[in-house]
């Protein structure tokens, strides 16, 4: 059974892609792909200095992400550049990994499963929300701006609208033991239906 895991920034797709891996579930984020052909991936890394600057790159060689977003998340044209680079090779490994776990329960992390009608690829989709007050505490602990917050925000859809679309909703405005019992019957609905 194909997964994919979505909702809003500071939602918390990490924290549950992690209790799902404690269950057994083989899992991928698509943002930790992104972060690593960002960093490792030579023909994309030279791509992205070749548009926009040297100042896109750190001393080590790899994207600095941080300029990068500022420089994106403003234009919409280089967004949809940046995309049109990224998006054909997560795709790539995120299939890889499916074909892998074949047969088995796999789970994908896709922030933008709907904004980019990617739903239909999966066998089932779980959002996660919670209030912005919530996710912007959250986001600020890890030094995002409001100005990031913000922009980024404008890129997706709002959460009712994700949650209405998804067959199942995980609330993250509780503890995480309130997410992890949400987690635990969702594992025990999956491992029953895919006996």
């Amino acid at each position: 059974m194909k997964i994919a895991i979505t909702g809003g920034i500071g939602c918390g797709k990490s924290t549950v892609l992690k209790f799902l891996e404690a269950g057994g579930v083989a899992c991928l984020s698509a943002d930790s792909v992104v972060r690593g052909l960002l960093s490792e991936n030579n023909a994309v890394i030279s791509e992205v200095v070749k548009r926009f600057g040297s100042e896109t790159q750190t001393s080590d060689g790899s994207v600095n992400r941080k300029v990068l977003a500022e420089i994106v998340f403003r234009s919409e044209a280089d967004l949809i550049w940046l995309e049109s680079l990224l998006h054909p090779l997560v795709r790539a490994e995120s299939d890889a990994f499916f074909k892998m776990h074949m047969g088995e329960l796999a789970c994908l992390e896709i922030p933008l499963l709907f904004e980019k009608r990617l739903e239909k690829d999966f066998d089932l989709s779980v959002t996660v929300i919670c209030s912005d007050i919530n996710a912007t505490l959250r986001l600020r602990q890890k030094g995002y701006s409001e100005s990031d917050i913000s922009h980024r925000r404008l890129r997706q859809l709002p959460n009712s609208i994700k949650a209405e679309r998804s067959n199942f909703v995980l609330s993250n405005d509780g503890s995480l033991n309130f997410l992890e019992q949400q987690i635990n019957t969702l594992l025990s609905y999956l491992k029953l239906h895919t006996l």
